[in-house]
C-alpha cells in the first residue's frame, strides 16, 4: 500500500512536466543485457487519452535460454490522482535458442479518464540459463520507476491554441490601436492648430463684419444723400436745360439782329458809296455847262 501511495505521489508530481515532441517518435525506456538475456523496451514520447500507444518489447537470446518472461507494469492516475490506472504487459517463451530475437508490439488503449501527465512503469524479468551442467534460474526486479510516456491534455492544448490565436489577435489589435492612437495624437495636434487658426479667423471675421456693418450703414446714409443730391441735380439740370434753351433762343435773336443791323449798315454804306460815286461823276459836267 505504501508503494502504491508513493507511486501515485511520484506520478502526480511528474504530471506537471510537459514534453513537446512528436507522438509518433519512440525512445528506449528500459534495457537489460545480462546472463545471456538482452531486453529493450521502447515507448512513444507522448499520447492522448482515448487513443492507443504502441509498446515494443525486444528480447534477444545471447545464449540458450528457457522459461523466459518479461513483465512490464504501466501505471497512471485517474480522477485527478484519486484512482490508480494499471496496465500489465508480458512476453514469455519456454525455449529461446541462441541468437533468436523476438520483437513484439503491444497496442495499449488509454482510457479517456486517464489524467494528463507522465505514465510510469516497473519491469521484471525471469529466465533460465545453462550453467554448471544445469539450468539455473535468473531474475531481476526493477525497483526504480521509469517514465513510459506523457499523456497530453487535449482540451488544454485546444485552449492553448485558442489562447495563442487570441493573443495573436490581441497583439494585432494592439498594434492597430497603437497606430490609431498615434494617428489620433497627430490629428489632435492638427485639430488644436486648426482650432487656434479658426479662433483667429473668427476674430478677424467679427472685426470685418463690424467694419462691414459700419461701412454698410455709412453706404446707405451716403446712398440716401446721393439720391437726394441726384434728385436736386436732376431738377437743376432740367432748369438749366430750360434756361439753356432760352439763352440759345436769345443768342440766335441777337445774332439775327446783329446780322440784320450789319446787313442794313452794309446796304446803307454801299448805297451811300454809290450815291457818292455818282455825285462825283456828275459834278464836273455841271460845272462845265455853267461857264
Amino acid at each position: 500500500m505504501k508503494k502504491v501511495i508513493a507511486l501515485l505521489v511520484f506520478v502526480f508530481l511528474l504530471s506537471f512536466v510537459v514534453y513537446s515532441v512528436n507522438a509518433t517518435e519512440t525512445r528506449l525506456i528500459w534495457n537489460l543485457d545480462w546472463e545471456g538475456l538482452s531486453v529493450a523496451i521502447y515507448s512513444p514520447y507522448q499520447a492522448y487519452p482515448n487513443e492507443s500507444m504502441t509498446i515494443r518489447i525486444r528480447v534477444e537470446a545471447r545464449e540458450a535460454l528457457q522459461d523466459v518472461t518479461v513483465s512490464l507494469s504501466i501505471y497512471g492516475s485517474m480522477s485527478e490522482g484519486y484512482i490508480l490506472w494499471y496496465r500489465p504487459l508480458e512476453v514469455s517463451f519456454e525455449d529461446l535458442p541462441l541468437g533468436i530475437v523476438e520483437d513484439q508490439y503491444f497496442n495499449v488503449s488509454i482510457p479517456e479518464t486517464v489524467d494528463p501527465g507522465s505514465l510510469h512503469a516497473l519491469t521484471s524479468c525471469s529466465w533460465k540459463v545453462w550453467r554448471e551442467s544445469s539450468w539455473q534460474e535468473r531474475s531481476i526486479d526493477d525497483i526504480c520507476i521509469h517514465r513510459v510516456a506523457y499523456i497530453r491534455n487535449k482540451p488544454y492544448e485546444e485552449l492553448q491554441v485558442a489562447h495563442d490565436q487570441l493573443l495573436a489577435d490581441h497583439n494585432f489589435l494592439q498594434n492597430n490601436y497603437n497606430d490609431l492612437e498615434n494617428s489620433y495624437i497627430h490629428l489632435q495636434a492638427n485639430y488644436s492648430t486648426l482650432l487656434t487658426d479658426y479662433d483667429e479667423l473668427l476674430r478677424d471675421f467679427n472685426n470685418l463684419r463690424t467694419s462691414y456693418e459700419s461701412l454698410n450703414s455709412t453706404y446707405y446714409s451716403l446712398l440716401y444723400n446721393h439720391s437726394s443730391l441726384q434728385a436736386s441735380f436732376n431738377e437743376l439740370k432740367s432748369k438749366y436745360e430750360f434756361a439753356g434753351e432760352i439763352a440759345n433762343s436769345l443768342n440766335l435773336m441777337y445774332v439775327f439782329i446783329e446780322t440784320t443791323v450789319i446787313f442794313i449798315a452794309t446796304t446803307i454804306y454801299y448805297a451811300r458809296s454809290q450815291i457818292y460815286s455818282a455825285l462825283r461823276k456828275t459834278k464836273p459836267k455841271q460845272l462845265g455847262s455853267h461857264t
